[in-house]
């Protein structure tokens, strides 16, 4: 299935949801929802859309010299 394909059925599913569900199927309503939007994202990741990088330093979310510090003190040793 193409990534547009995919984009079209979640619309699709998001349409058509009713909001008089049981709360086992509205459970599994979401979990159909969240497992289609992984799998588009999966699918744009592997196709190149959204490359990895890695933060550089200072950069918000990047690991400080402490952290590497401390989690050097917790490694294992091979």
């Amino acid at each position: 299935m193409s990534i547009e394909a995919m984009k079209q059925a979640l619309k699709a599913l998001e349409k058509i949801h009713a909001g008089n569900m049981t709360p086992m199927a509205e459970e599994a309503w979401n979990k159909a929802i969240t497992s289609l939007r992984q799998a588009i994202a999966e699918a744009e990741k592997a196709a190149g859309k959204t490359p990895e990088r890695m933060r550089k330093p200072g950069e918000k979310g990047a690991p400080t010299a402490q952290a590497f510090k401390d989690s050097a003190k917790t490694a294992k040793k091979k």
